[in-house]
């Protein structure tokens, strides 16, 4: 690993391409072990206040979160008061039928097949006041009709799943889920700038959320209690908490190692189909490095807390710019750091037919919205590929950006380097049936159209 000055040195130079100093940015940490190697601010946390991000600027972490809430499981399993194969209808018999098919192990896992709430309609209801409390958002769960598949049978990511863990540690610990993890994780970690909100009061230090189109084009975004208060992305916290949360995980601190170590078990490692994806951490390799990982994002925020734990080396980014390129950004600062221990990409050489076979359109419904993977043929030869969002993901761009893509073998492609994503053909017989979009052990599954 180069020199902390030279790394910085990197570092400002990455993201001074994605952020103007007079725009929203974000607050950006590399640290070793437990040497905090970069930690600095870029932008603005207020623009019209014209208040800079430090490295003690506070974000809403969007997702991240997901891995506070599997330890509050944790912990309350370790303390004999639920267990992990428990029917999520012990803690939550108000809900229907199927909460007695579905276990908080499955929903730790997103195996669950509990239909997800967070949609268009819901960021509009929640806008108009519909869904103030946990009350009423288990209420919408319970409204969405039986599970989607048989638990355990397939892997869809389930924001709803998590607003349900959270509701289970309220009911088998007595306490609120905020002051459950204040007093059981944050506190005795030191994450003095952590919290979840109760209220849809800002609290001190917090940015000021935009959406983010580029440098020069963004937008205030909307602030309400729909971005505080549940178990599936609303913790609000600091690039330096979010290092002392990694550094604890490598001790036993908060629990045994042993009992630390089921988080990062793969739900069914040996299957393609399945996302590597342990309790609230994806598990994936960064070109031969092994990488624990998780994003999130929500109304004006972005984050990324990346782990290597071989490497021992741990990257915080927290934006609060929606629609930054934050997975480009974090690649690249993740380049910076490893440096040579990144396997190097070798391009295989096909011919025409290879090529050929795989353009076409790929539909799938990864997070119940529709996606569309296209592959076209390159104006500088080879293939480029697209995806496009359905219009009802938020914060979707306008206008596809295409990436080319570098044939690795026959049927692999690496499709975006710095953000380590790969197209991967499917066959059945002799055609080419899907393809898998692979980014850091998450799994997409798409269906060819055209064949």
């Amino acid at each position: 690993m180069e020199g902390a000055l030279d790394l910085e040195r990197r570092i400002d130079a990455i993201v001074g391409e994605y952020v103007d100093p007079g725009g929203p940015g974000l607050s950006v940490l590399a640290g070793r072990d437990d040497r905090v190697l970069v930690h600095k601010g870029y932008g603005r946390a207020d623009v019209a206040g014209g208040q800079a991000i430090t490295p003690r600027s506070r974000f809403v972490i969007g997702s991240v979160t997901k891995q506070f809430t599997a330890v509050a499981v944790m912990l309350l399993r370790h303390r004999g008061r639920l267990t992990y194969d428990d029917p999520a209808a012990r803690w939550l018999p108000e809900l229907p039928d199927w909460a007695a098919r579905v276990t908080l192990r499955q929903l730790l896992h997103h195996t669950g097949g509990v239909r997800e709430y967070l949609d268009e309609a819901f960021w509009t209801a929640a806008a108009a006041g519909k869904y103030p409390d946990l009350a009423s958002l288990l209420e919408l769960i319970a409204s969405l009709g039986d599970l989607e598949f048989e638990p355990g049978t397939r892997w869809r990511y389930s924001n709803s799943g998590y607003v349900l863990l959270g509701a289970a540690v309220e009911r088998a610990s007595g306490q609120t889920f905020a002051s459950f993890l204040r007093d059981n994780v944050f506190i005795p970690l030191g994450m003095d700038h952590t919290l979840v909100g109760e209220s849809d009061e800002r609290p001190a230090g917090l940015a000021t959320g935009y959406r983010y189109r580029g440098k020069d084009d963004y937008e205030l975004a909307p602030w309400h209690f729909a971005v505080i208060g549940w178990a599936d992305g609303n913790v609000i916290s600091t690039t330096g908490d979010l290092f002392r949360w990694s550094q604890s995980l490598y001790t036993s601190r908060l629990l045994p190692l042993e009992a630390l170590a089921e988080a990062i078990v793969p739900c069914r490692p040996l299957d393609p189909a399945f996302s590597r994806y342990g309790f609230g951490q994806l598990m994936g390799e960064r070109r031969g490095v092994r990488e624990v990982h998780h994003g999130g994002g929500t109304l004006g925020f972005v984050s990324a807390l990346n782990r290597f734990p071989d490497e021992r080396l741990t990257i915080v980014l927290l934006s609060n710019a929606a629609g930054i390129e934050l997975a480009d950004i974090t690649g690249r600062v993740a380049e910076a750091c490893l440096g040579d221990r990144l396997a190097p990409l070798v391009a295989a050489s096909l011919g025409s037919g290879d090529l050929e076979e795989k353009r076409g359109t790929y539909l799938g419904t990864p997070r119940g919205e529709t996606v569309r993977v296209t592959v076209r043929n390159s104006t500088g030869g080879g293939l480029e590929a697209a995806v496009e969002h359905g219009e009802e993901s938020p914060g979707a761009p306008p206008v596809p950006k295409w990436h080319y893509l570098l044939a690795v073998s026959r049927d692999l492609f690496l499709m975006n380097p710095h953000a380590d994503v790969y197209l991967h053909f499917i066959r059945e017989g002799t055609g080419v049936a899907g393809a898998r979009l692979l980014a850091g052990g998450a799994v997409q599954e798409f269906a060819r159209q055209d064949a």
